[in-house]
């Protein structure tokens, strides 16, 4: 069936409520059945007609990528699949950031909120795209939705996989104290970031004040110059190197939670801080204050800096700003792989070798204790070293400023933090 007809019958099965429609469906099923019986992650050939490519997305890192592709000339991006709308308080729709590309180009818009309904399984068989492209979408693919392609979907992933499977991979790199990480763009089968690697950039720094939202922002931005470049190679029928993941040194990143945000006091400082950066701008670092009636207050840390014991900053200003690595990724070497099956199977974090003299400290000194509370100084306890706590946000009430807090609420040296 040509292009053409399917997207008019497309068309036709979207606006009409006529139930000859659904039979209609089920007779071209039919003549298909055969093709889903099994499921091949083998990059098949293509037809000759203009590559079709479906996006499924809903967040900001797959925006580089959706406008790389809606601006190439070798696809045609015939439809955004993602998340229905959803209503504020007032009952404003929140438009998401793939939506808002989407309306961008007048994409056709699809809003599934289970991907693997027998409805959208009809829906996308009509549709029959050369490929389904995937990025920060939220829902795992089954084989039978997989099958309604040709080439089955392909996904970019923030991580040099097998490193960090799962929703979080950034959060993760840097709440474990990452030093690099990368992007990879996967073959996907049903089970979660487990493909072949089918294209991977070279390690990319992080720069040690990175929080998630700007580490995401230069990823994205990665990650879409190797999407573009994959994606042109798959339209013109070029032979793709498919590279299986080392399942044994995988790694999971799961999804935060809101419980997520809590402050570990008992770590060091530079995993509190890690910790800081790793939940902005969700669930954002918290604790509560143990006041000396027994009440507690929640607390919204702002930016932190972690000390020594001597209460010296950890992390320079001079290396302070993100690094930069040029995206050469139209031939990605698989290093990362290469590396991995080079290296211990539990590699050390850097992080982790640095141990402060504890015989700086005052013998009153425990984790999550008030050490200093003065001035535009508040400096909590850690396990090893400790945290100046930059600005705060009490509960009910705005961010603010050290100083300002410290003259409104009577917190003071030897208070409790957790």
């Amino acid at each position: 069936m040509s292009a053409r007809i399917r997207h008019l019958c497309l068309f036709c099965c979207l606006r009409s409520p006529c139930p000859a429609w659904g039979f209609f469906v089920k007779y071209l099923l039919i003549q298909g059945e055969g093709i889903f019986d099994t499921y091949e992650s083998s990059i098949q050939s293509v037809s000759s007609e203009r590559f079709q490519v479906v996006i499924m997305a809903t967040g900001a890192f797959a925006v580089p990528s959706m406008q790389a592709l809606c601006e190439s000339d070798t696809c045609d991006v015939v439809c955004l699949v993602t998340s229905p709308l959803r209503y504020d308080k007032n009952g404003n729709s929140i438009i998401t950031p793939a939506r808002q590309v989407a309306e961008q180009y007048d994409l056709l818009i699809s809003d599934q909120e289970n991907i693997n309904s027998r409805e959208f399984y009809e829906f996308l068989y009509l549709l029959r795209p050369d490929l389904i492209f995937v990025c920060d979408f939220g829902q795992i693919l089954s084989k039978r939705t997989l099958s309604c392609s040709l080439l089955g979907g392909i996904n970019l992933h923030g991580s040099l996989l097998p490193r960090f499977r799962g929703a979080a991979p950034v959060h993760w790199a840097i709440l474990t104290g990452e030093t690099d990480t990368g992007v990879s763009i996967i073959h996907m089968t049903p089970q979660v970031d487990a493909g072949p690697v089918i294209a991977q950039s070279p390690p990319i720094p992080i720069g040690p004040w990175e929080t998630v939202v700007e580490l995401e922002e230069r990823l994205a931005e990665y990650g879409a110059e190797l999407v573009f470049d994959t994606v042109a190679k798959m339209a013109r029928n070029e032979t793709i190197r498919i590279i299986d993941q080392l399942h044994d040194r995988a790694s999971k990143a799961p999804r935060l939670h809101k419980t997520s945000g809590f402050i570990p006091w008992d770590r060091s400082s530079r995993e509190i801080f890690n910790h800081y950066r790793a939940t902005m701008p969700w669930p954002r670092a918290f604790t509560d204050w143990h006041r000396e009636d027994g009440s507690k207050l929640r607390l919204i840390c702002g930016q932190v800096t972690p000390l020594d014991d001597s209460l010296a900053d950890l992390v320079s200003e001079d290396f302070s700003q993100a690094f930069f690595v040029a995206p050469v990724l139209t031939d990605a070497k698989f290093d990362n792989l290469a590396e991995l099956k080079a290296s211990p199977k539990n590699p050390k974090s850097v992080f982790a070798q640095h141990r402060s003299a504890s015989s700086q400290r005052p013998s009153w000194w425990k984790p999550g204790m008030i050490i200093r509370a003065e001035g535009d100084e508040l400096i909590v306890a850690a396990k090893e070293g400790a945290v100046r706590i930059e600005q705060i946000q009490p509960a009910g009430k705005k961010m603010m400023p050290i100083h300002d807090f410290l003259r409104g609420y009577p917190i003071k040296q030897g208070d409790k933090l957790g």
